[in-house]
Formats: C-alpha cells, structure tokens, sequence
C-alpha cells in the first residue's frame, strides 16, 4: 500500500515537472524587473494557493464522542487557467541589457555605435531605471509569444531618443498554454474525538532533475456539530481549518490557510456508502518568490534580488462534492467554485 501511494505522488510530482523546469524557469525570471516579474507569475501564483486549500474535506466525522477513524489517501487536485490568465499588460521599470540598449539607439537614433556620443548615450541608458510599459504571455501563456518592452523615449545628452517597442525574447509563455496546474498530496484523517477529526498532509523532500527541492506540510481539523444534539439534525453540519505550506525550488514557498463550514449526508449502510458534501469556505494564500535579475552597467553585469509576495486571489468559495465508500475503500471527487476554479479526486483506504 505504501508503495502504491508513493507512486501515485511521484507520477503528479513528475506531471508538475513536466511543465515546470526550476533552472530554465530562473533563467526566464532573471530577464523581468519586479513589476514584470509580478505580473507574469500571478496565474500560477493564484493556482498554487488555489490547489493548497482544495482536497481537505471529503464528509464530516461520525457524531460520536470516542471512536476510532484512520484514512489514508492519496489526492489529485488541479487548478484551471482562463483565457484572462495567458497575457498581461503592466507599467513598471525596467534595467536594458546592453544588447537591448543598442537595439533601441540603432533603430532611434541617428548615432553611429564606436562613436563617443554614442558610448555616451549608452551608458548613461545602462546607469538608470526606466519607466516602461510591459505586455506580453503570463507564465502560462504560449510558448510562441514573447514579451514586449515598450521604451516611451526620452532625450539623453541632448540626443533624442524615439519610443520603441523592444522584444525580450528570452521571456515567453512558459507553460505553453497549459489549462490546469496540477498537484498531488498524501493526508491521513485520525479521528474521532468529541465529534472531531484531524488531518496531515505531507510528502518528504525530494529533489526532481530541472524542478528542484519539493516538500510540503499541512494540518487541519473538522468537527461535527451533530455530536452535542440529542436529536441530531438530518444533515451533519460543522466547521473546520487548514492550513499548509508548499516549497517548490528555489524560487516559490506558498502558505495558505482555509475556514469554513461544512454539510454532508451519508446515505446507506455496512459496505457501500454514499456521502454528498457541501462547504461554504473563506481562504487565504500567499506565494512569497524570490530570484535573481540580471542586467547590464558600463561597470558590467550586476545581479540584483528581487523578493515580493503574492496575494491569491480566492477569498470565498463553495465546494461540492462526494465520496463513494466501498468497504474500506473511498473514491472521492469533488468541485470547487471560486476566482480560482478546482477540482480534485481521490483514493483513500481507511477505517
């Protein structure tokens, strides 16, 4: 059984590789300001935090005050892209390389290169921040579009510089359209106590060729208001929380946390069960991203950090789903509404 769970995380672990390469991923990063840099990895930055909080509930826990509930299962979960998620436009500053400031006075200027004027202009260029305009794929827009840098022009030295739409090739739709970011867990439920089960999720570290380290933990618990009513209510009703953090590479470490109520009805008896669920959530999540951002001085290259967080963008959402008991096996499906869409399934065996 271990094996088995093993394999299955593995084979998501690989998928998210597949699509995700962490070294060529830095690689892009090193060629986008802040700003940019912001605006090209929001969609996945969404996705994570949206994954994060999915996949926890699967029907509250028997309206007992002392029991004994272990599941173990393994968890598929998958948010989706819109169309809106592809491209972006931003205003920001920008650092040129040298190959992108010749670019620019070649085809804005009259100024020939190896002249003193020129060498002039340039260096001044390569010694500032500009204010520019970005559009462009997000990091999971298509591979064959790239990011255009719009210089608004300016006048240096006295030579005027016109405006000129400047293409960074080496920034382009990463993920190549993909329509759903895939992640997968380990969570074990323990239970009851009072009416309540807790959950952990977790996956040991692990180092993937080209994605780099993955671990994560979670922790969570459900209870059963229905434990406490001498005439329990026809329908379970709780709350619950969860809270999990995710490390992906060098360059994503995401938290979130989720709160919610939840209903749920288990419908037969012995060894086939059928539990419809509802969960009406409010969600947080956060992707602090971290790389280095190369550019050109006349002093040479100079590397510079760059650090910011990204809010997810679900705050509300309302979950439906179910889960199928066969003897001690669950297959488990559910959907999940939101800014942020997702869905995930299930196998878990337990008792």
């Amino acid at each position: 059984m271990k094996k088995t769970f093993t394999f299955l995380v593995v084979l998501f672990l690989f998928v998210f590789a597949s699509s995700i390469q962490s070294q060529d991923l830095e690689e892009t990063l090193s060629n986008l300001s802040s700003s940019a840099g912001q605006a090209y990895l929001e969609p996945v930055s969404n996705a994570f935090g949206s994954n994060l909080n999915s996949g926890w509930y699967s029907g509250l826990p028997q309206p007992v005050k002392q029991g004994f509930t272990l599941k173990v299962k393994v968890v598929a979960i998958g948010s989706f892209f819109s169309d809106d998620d592809r491209t972006f436009t931003a205003d920001g500053t920008f650092r040129f390389t040298s190959s992108q400031a010749d670019e620019i006075l070649i085809n804005s200027t009259s100024l020939q290169p190896g002249t003193t004027q020129y060498d002039a202009v340039k260096d001044e260029m390569l010694n500032r921040d500009w204010s520019v305009g970005f559009a462009g794929p997000t990091v999971v827009g298509s591979e064959d579009e790239f990011l255009e840098v719009s210089f608004p022009g300016a006048t240096i030295q006295g030579q005027s510089i016109a405006q000129y739409d400047l293409v960074v090739d080496e920034v382009k739709g990463f993920l190549d359209d993909l329509s759903i970011l895939p992640q997968a867990a380990v969570q074990a439920n323990l239970g009851t106590v009072l009416g309540t089960n807790v959950a952990l999720r977790w996956f040991p570290e692990i180092d993937i060729q080209d994605l780099g380290k993955f671990k994560m933990f979670g922790f969570g618990f459900v209870h059963n208001f229905n434990t406490w009513f001498p005439n329990p209510l026809p329908v379970d009703i709780g709350v619950g929380f969860y809270s999990q953090t995710l490390d992906v590479g060098d360059v994503f470490e995401s938290t979130s946390t989720q709160f919610g109520a939840y209903f749920s009805k288990t419908f037969g008896k012995a060894a086939v069960k059928f539990t419809p669920y509802l969960a009406i959530t409010t969600e947080t999540a956060e992707t602090k991203i971290k790389y280095d951002y190369t550019f050109d001085t006349p002093a040479g290259r100079q590397n510079a950090k760059i650090n910011f967080e990204l809010e997810g963008e679900n705050s509300a959402a309302a979950t439906v789903g179910f889960n199928l008991r066969l003897a001690v096996i669950d297959l488990i499906f559910d959907y999940k509404a939101a800014k942020s869409s997702t869905v995930s399934g299930a196998i878990a065996i337990g008792f």
